[in-house]
């Protein structure tokens, strides 16, 4: 099963929308601020996405609307690294904060 169905799967009320900019945010973060590569990299995708499957539908609302409206710049925005890595680790906060 890949992570778009194991997300789907978990959490069937998102859209594929939502989806794919959570795929997107955990790709980016792994490869750019947890630098990532390789087999390594797709190891850490999955761990990233378990953690996603596990959690409740409110945390993952609150995940997806910062993911939606705070992680990704509006079109025509320059993002320098720090305000990447901000963003980024806004987003995970919202996850690994205890329920």
């Amino acid at each position: 099963m890949d992570r778009t169905q194991r997300i789907k799967e978990a959490h069937p009320w998102l859209s594929y929308e939502e989806v794919v900019k959570v795929l997107i945010y955990s790709d980016q973060g792994l490869r750019w601020i947890e630098n990532t590569s390789g087999l390594n990299h797709q190891k850490e995708m999955d761990k990233f996405i378990d953690n996603i499957v596990s959690k409740p539908r409110r945390k993952i609302k609150e995940f997806v609307a910062f993911v939606k409206d705070k992680y990704f710049a509006p079109e025509g925005e320059e993002v320098d690294n720090e305000d990447f890595i901000r963003r980024w680790n806004g987003a995970c906060e919202i996850l690994n904060v205890q329920d």
